[in-house]
This record gives C-alpha cells, sequence and structure tokens, in this order.
C-alpha cells in the first residue's frame, strides 16, 4: 500500500490547500494538502518536506506529526496517508510545476462548505487544525 505525506501550511488560522490539476489520475480538479509518496528508502516526515519543496516551494523548519489513515478508493486503489502541521517554513508558498493549478488560504468556515475536497477524511483534520491554528495567534 502507497505511504502518501502531506503538509498542512497553517497561517492565522487558516491552511493551505491545493488544487489537484484536472489531469492527475486520483482526485482530479479537487482540493487537497501538498505532498505526495513516500520513496524507497525515505521516511515519511523526509519525504513530507521533499514533497513540500517541489510542489510549493517551501521548506518546512517547525512541524508535528498529526495523524495517519487509511484510504481505499475504487478499483482496489487504496493508500495510507501520513498528515504533518506546519507552523513554520522558508519560502513563499508557489505553484513549482503541473501537479497543481491553484494554492488558496481556507478558514474553518470555508472548509466546512467546501465539497471538492480530494478526500473526505480531510475535512476535520482541516477544521481542527485551523480551529487550532486560531487559538494560538
Amino acid at each position: 500500500m502507497p505511504e502518501i505525506a502531506m503538509g498542512a501550511l497553517i497561517k492565522n488560522g487558516s491552511v493551505l490547500l491545493a488544487r489537484r490539476s484536472a489531469g492527475r489520475n486520483q482526485h482530479p480538479d479537487r482540493w487537497s494538502l501538498p505532498g505526495g509518496h513516500v520513496e524507497d528508502g525515505e521516511d515519511v516526515e523526509t519525504a513530507m518536506r521533499r514533497e513540500l519543496m517541489e510542489e510549493i516551494g517551501v521548506t518546512p523548519e517547525l512541524w508535528q506529526f498529526v495523524t495517519k489513515f487509511g484510504w481505499q478508493g475504487q478499483s482496489a486503489t487504496s493508500a495510507t496517508f501520513h498528515i504533518y502541521r506546519i507552523d513554520r517554513w522558508r519560502g513563499r508558498p508557489q505553484l513549482i510545476d503541473d501537479e497543481h493549478t491553484e494554492l488558496r488560504w481556507f478558514r474553518a468556515a470555508a472548509i466546512e462548505c467546501e465539497t471538492e475536497l480530494a478526500l473526505p477524511e480531510l475535512g476535520k483534520i482541516l477544521i481542527n487544525l485551523t480551529v487550532q491554528g486560531n487559538s494560538k495567534d
């Protein structure tokens, strides 16, 4: 089962989401956290840091593991997702390649209304992260 490492950048009670490109095999044109596959011989934290640099041009400096969950998709596709909260990073989030078409900061209320999340399991996790983010501001 593939392992996927994802980073939730938190700023002022908002979380950064990336809209997946329409041509992606899994969850095209849906909002998700930036991240990607853990490569052979790589640990999950290293994969998360590498993926955030490759996809949005940031280097995490302060992070915390939040949760992991399994996902079972259509035609026996499955994966384990590892979510990290990123509270400090170096660089400005930006689109680097064609994996995503847009980056946007979401507050809890917007996440509750968002019907285009790639993984429904992310909704509650992201809302909890943004609410926690508000208490630290």
